[in-house]
């Protein structure tokens, strides 16, 4: 089971800003002519034939399968109203409680677990597909546990200049990336690393 960590992320190294807001980094999902939806939750895409093949394989792999974040991703995302994004489980990193103010029913695909590799443990017994890691602390600790098998980058031609990085604070002891595909998409680049 491949466990795989994709973000849209400006040239300087940025996934979001200092405010966790994206900007301009999600604009390519509606700046083409092809619909792509999104699996498990309700929303399309609609984004330029090549980006439209990429994103669709990608999102078929996440079908059933489990998905890792932290706390402050689904904070953000406000738990995605009870639908994670590729219709599976979710394992939420965290050492703070369910939201009280949550429905048993909006909780129901969720796991909140204290540590990371317990995450991905359950996250890989949960699903039956792709694991997917959402969060860029929770990519980075990934990484440096060695649990981390892909890393996908949606590289998007702006500076952002200051926010949160996607690589920040590693050692240079991790290794290098093997590239597996790169896709020009419009207004986005498409990279797909194996983790060496």
């Amino acid at each position: 089971m491949t466990v795989v960590a994709s973000f849209c992320m400006s040239l300087d190294g940025f996934v979001a800003r200092p405010d966790d807001s994206v900007g301009p980094l999600f604009d390519w999902y509606q700046g083409g002519d092809v619909e792509v939806p999104m699996i498990g939750y309700p929303i399309d895409f609609h984004v330029s034939p090549a980006s439209a093949s990429y994103l669709r394989d990608f999102l078929e792999s996440m079908r059933g399968s489990a998905f890792v974040c932290g706390r402050r991703v689904f904070d953000y995302t406000h738990g995605w109203g009870g639908n994670p994004p590729g219709a599976g489980r979710a394992f939420v990193v965290t050492h703070r409680p369910p939201p009280s103010d949550w429905s048993s029913a909006n909780l129901a695909p969720f796991t909140f677990v204290s540590d990371v590799a317990g995450a991905v443990s359950q996250a890989r017994s949960a699903g039956d597909g792709t694991v997917g890691v959402s969060g860029p602390s929770i990519a980075q600790q990934c990484l440096r546990l060695g649990l981390l098998d892909e890393v996908r980058i949606d590289l998007v031609p702006v500076f952002l200049g200051e926010g949160v990085r996607y690589f920040a604070g590693l050692d240079s002891g991790l290794g290098s990336l093997d590239l597996v595909e790169v896709v020009a998409g419009d207004g986005v680049t498409h990279l797909r690393y194996r983790v060496g």
